[in-house]
């Protein structure tokens, strides 16, 4: 079987003479809309291609540059769509950062870090007094937040002096080993508990 050629609406010479005359107009009509010169030249040129790649399934009558505008019309307008959906989400996004900064600016003018440190380090020395022996930490508290002296203490608990001072090195180790990663910290928080 023999398949009849079909007869296209344009030759290549016709489209060479079509994309000269009419690039050059429709990428500065593109360009108005667009506002960018390299994408007023791809979708003229797609267009165009377009236009080439369909030419076996258009009339032999079609009046070709009203068909190439049309498509680089609705090119322009799928361009100008997606352009404008990206916009949108960008401001979304752009409302989004600003609230967060905003809150971040917030939280952070709200933050006393002395204070939050102080807290946190004091709870952390509440905790391990807690898990003291009963007598290193009567021993400890007497020591540090009642002021006494090692003498007072030895005649309060009718215990030697020798024995006070082990029980405090004792309760010292315990809160060295609890502080490590804080010894200098730690050290300044027993100096303001004692002034407080």
């Amino acid at each position: 079987m023999h398949q009849k050629p079909t007869k296209t609406c344009i030759t290549s010479a016709e489209f060479g003479r079509l994309y000269s005359d009419y690039n050059p107009r429709f990428t500065e009509v593109t360009y108005r809309y667009v506002r960018d010169r390299g994408i007023a030249e791809d979708l003229v040129s797609d267009s165009f291609m377009a236009f080439w790649e369909e030419r076996d399934r258009l009339p032999e009558d079609v009046n070709a540059p009203a068909y190439v505008l049309t498509i680089v019309k609705n090119k322009c307008l799928n361009h100008l769509k997606v352009r404008l959906l990206h916009l949108q989400i960008e401001k979304k996004l752009h409302s989004t950062q600003q609230r967060l900064i905003q809150s971040d600016i917030q939280s952070l003018a709200a933050c006393v870090p002395d204070t939050l440190f102080v807290e946190e380090m004091q709870t952390m020395l509440d905790r391990a007094v807690g898990r003291m022996p009963e007598l290193t930490r009567r021993i400890f508290e007497g020591s540090r937040y009642e002021n006494k002296s090692y003498k007072e203490l030895a005649q309060e608990l009718n215990i030697a002096f020798t024995h006070v001072n082990f029980e405090m090195r004792r309760a010292l180790k315990i809160l060295r080993e609890e502080f490590k990663d804080y010894i200098f910290t730690l050290i300044i928080l027993l100096a303001v508990s004692n002034l407080i």
